[in-house]
Formats: structure tokens, C-alpha cells, sequence
């Protein structure tokens, strides 16, 4: 089973590691919650917010890229699901280090395979990998808001986007827009 699962942290279940990933993952939302009222409230992100963002996230960063060096990628086995989301969160926000990301990106699809990452995860951040490469995404995660709406990076083969959203239980992209849409902008349109 290690074979298989290079770089793939396994058990025995490491409760210190998934302590410190949950409340890592907790300061993460904590920030992001603050930016997303902001936004709904119609307020631009100040430089300070910006700040203490990039702050979390770096220090998160730093810290992740240790544990992954020295135990592999923290899978569902060896820090439970809450845990493992919590270190995909942040490995998603890592985006002033995307070399971490692409290297994330390859443990967690090898993780994924073995079911110990959820494959929407790696979708997200094979998007998020890609968008910052300037390529089009596969899977319709990643979008700006534009005028007061969500609006989507470019996909590439678009017509079959759902189909490849629905092969990792993902949702059909117009309901992903329906969401996105109502938590960033406050809109509940139909779209």
C-alpha cells in the first residue's frame, strides 16, 4: 500500500498533525469569512484585510510545505477528513507559491486514487494550477467577480465540462454558479 501511495501520508492517525491542520484551516475561513462579508456588504477589500490575508496564508504555507516534506500529503487515514480538507484549503490559498501547489497538485491526485482526497478537491486546485499557468481550466471552479457578478474563467471544452464535474460528484456548473453567485455577490438569480 505505501508503494501505491508515494508521498501519501498513512497511518497510524496522527491527532497532533490533525489538531494543528483543523485549527490552521479554522484561522484560514476565519479571514476569508471577513473578506466575504465584506464583499456582500458592497465593501472593497482594504490593504490591511489584504494583508492580514496574505499573512494567514504564507504562514500556513511555510508550515504545510514542512509537514509535507517530511510526512507526504495528509490524507483522510492519517488525519481524518476534517483535517485533510483543512490542508487542501490551504494548499488552495497558496497562490503566492504556485511550484507548492503544482507539487500539491501531484500528491493529492495520487491521494485522490486511494480515496484519502476527495476528487473535487484536486479539480479545484488542478484549476487553480491552471488558471495561474494562463491555460484554461477543466472543471469550472475558478471565476472573478466582474461587475458585481461571478463570472467564470475560461474552460476548455466547455461542452463537456458538467460531464467531467459529475465523474468526481461534483454539482452541474450552473448550480456551482448559482452558489458562487449567492455567497460572493449576494445575487440568488437564476442563471
Amino acid at each position: 500500500m505505501a508503494l501505491a501511495l508515494q508521498g501519501v501520508a498513512q497511518s497510524p492517525r496522527d491527532t497532533s498533525l490533525a489538531r494543528a491542520l483543523v485549527e490552521r484551516g479554522r484561522i484560514d475561513q476565519a479571514i476569508r469569512d471577513t473578506v466575504v462579508n465584506a464583499m456582500q456588504a458592497g465593501q472593497p477589500m482594504d490593504s490591511s484585510l489584504a494583508a492580514r490575508m496574505l499573512s494567514v496564508d504564507s504562514a500556513n504555507t511555510t508550515w504545510l510545505k514542512a509537514v509535507v516534506a517530511r510526512q507526504g500529503w495528509p490524507g483522510r487515514s492519517r488525519v481524518g477528513p476534517e483535517a485533510s480538507e483543512a490542508a487542501f484549503l490551504i494548499v488552495q490559498h497558496a497562490v503566492h507559491d504556485s511550484a507548492f501547489q503544482a507539487r500539491a497538485l501531484a500528491l493529492m491526485g495520487r491521494a485522490a486514487a486511494a480515496g484519502e482526497v476527495p476528487g473535487s478537491e484536486v479539480a479545484m486546485l488542478a484549476d487553480r494550477v491552471a488558471v495561474h499557468r494562463g491555460q484554461p481550466q477543466r472543471y469550472g471552479t475558478q471565476a472573478k467577480i466582474v461587475d458585481g457578478r461571478v463570472v467564470l474563467d475560461p474552460i476548455a471544452d466547455s461542452a463537456h465540462v458538467d460531464e467531467r464535474r459529475k465523474a468526481l460528484g461534483m454539482p452541474p456548473l450552473h448550480e456551482y454558479l448559482r452558489v458562487m453567485d449567492s455567497v460572493y455577490t449576494g445575487h440568488a438569480s437564476p442563471r
